[in-house]
């Protein structure tokens, strides 16, 4: 009869204490998260910071948050407080707290940026723990953070050597070409890094704005990278693999990063699909500076593989837009015989144009 009195009081103080953990269990949690940088490069690793806070009397024997996130943020130090079970394109990543009555945590997991993109982190799923280890309580939370992974950076010394020394002829035609051609063809708007020697006073001060004199025979800085989104050989019925667009992305992301690093201008035209834009092609014209630099990589890390319009019809519309004294470099996995044909086009019409191909044997 004792035996039965005890199981029956046993019975009652987990039935009491489990209910307790489900009726007070959620009240007075407080769960945020947030990244230590709002962007980061490919390659590089950021921190991300859990703090959780139990504002109540009722203590949390365990409490644990579970989020399904991509597994391009890959974790590192796994532990008893911290789980991750990954797959080729998401992964679940769980985080387990003990809580003190009125106690914070703060705890940080070590995460490597593997591959370029805007990574948003909203959702959970949070579940309380009673008193004996058993689940009291399930339920979601939102807890908002976003981080912008930019492509990756070559060294300059990884970039191809033929495109180093159309850089480096590039960057340095701004002077010559200054001193030697002083034939005056007209205004511009001022664009960072112009000499103030070349501001024409006068039609400032009519216009109301800065401008600047345009010279016509003068080459500038200028740099336009063409990024060609296209994997589908049709002349040679080939395919290339989506890993070498990303390695296309992380050349012009370099060239435009060392370019603009070094006082340059640069541009770019993009014939893929860019999340957010609709513009086809998206074309963004040059200009100098910091700001200018990190709208470009902005854009870039959410380039996508999909072809808005074929590079065939982008460079012939450049060819027909009677562009002349430009310096273009075509960044892509391979060229067709047309697209080698409306290069050299272009190169007749007196534009300077480099070609950096990411796959060799598709060079006919």
């Amino acid at each position: 009869m004792a035996v039965v009195w005890l199981l029956t009081v046993f019975a009652g103080i987990y039935l009491l204490q489990r209910m307790a953990f489900r009726l007070w269990g959620a009240k007075g949690v407080r769960y945020e998260r947030f990244f230590s940088e709002a962007y980061a490069f490919a390659g590089q690793r950021v921190v991300l910071n859990e703090r959780l806070a139990n504002a109540k009397l009722l203590p949390l024997p365990w409490f644990r948050v579970e989020t399904v996130m991509p597994a391009m943020l890959r974790f590192h130090n796994e532990n008893a407080e911290m789980a991750v079970s990954s797959g080729a394109l998401l992964q679940n990543h769980a985080s387990l707290f003990s809580l003190s009555p009125f106690t914070r945590v703060l705890r940080k997991h070590e995460v490597t940026c593997v591959r370029r993109g805007v990574y948003r982190l909203s959702s959970l799923t949070c579940t309380i723990g009673d008193a004996l280890g058993g689940s009291a309580k399930t339920f979601g939370m939102t807890a908002e953070c976003e981080l912008t992974v930019l492509p990756r950076l070559k060294e300059a010394g990884q970039l191809p050597v033929s495109v180093r020394k159309f850089m480096q002829s590039v960057l340095s035609m701004h002077d010559a070409f200054r001193e030697d051609h002083e034939h005056v063809a007209g205004v511009r708007d001022y664009r960072s890094g112009d000499p103030l020697k070349q501001v024409n006073w006068s039609a400032t001060a009519k216009a109301g704005r800065m401008l600047v004199n345009k010279r016509e025979s003068m080459t500038d800085n200028d740099l336009i990278v063409v990024l060609n989104a296209e994997l589908m050989d049709s002349a040679a019925n080939r395919r290339v693999m989506p890993e070498v667009f990303e390695e296309a992305v992380s050349y012009a992301a370099s060239v435009l990063h060392s370019l603009i690093h070094n006082g340059g201008k640069a541009g770019l035209i993009f014939n893929g699909r860019v999340v957010g834009r609709e513009e086809t092609p998206l074309r963004v014209e040059p200009r100098a500076g910091r700001e200018h630099l990190f709208k470009l990589l902005h854009l870039m890390a959410v380039f996508e593989a999909e072809v808005r319009r074929e590079l065939s019809y982008v460079l012939e519309e450049l060819a027909a837009s009677g562009l002349r004294n430009a310096n273009l470099l075509l960044v892509t996995a391979f060229l067709t015989p047309k697209q080698r044909q409306l290069v050299d086009r272009l190169r007749h019409a007196g534009n300077r144009v480099e070609t950096l191909l990411l796959y060799r044997e598709a060079v006919v």
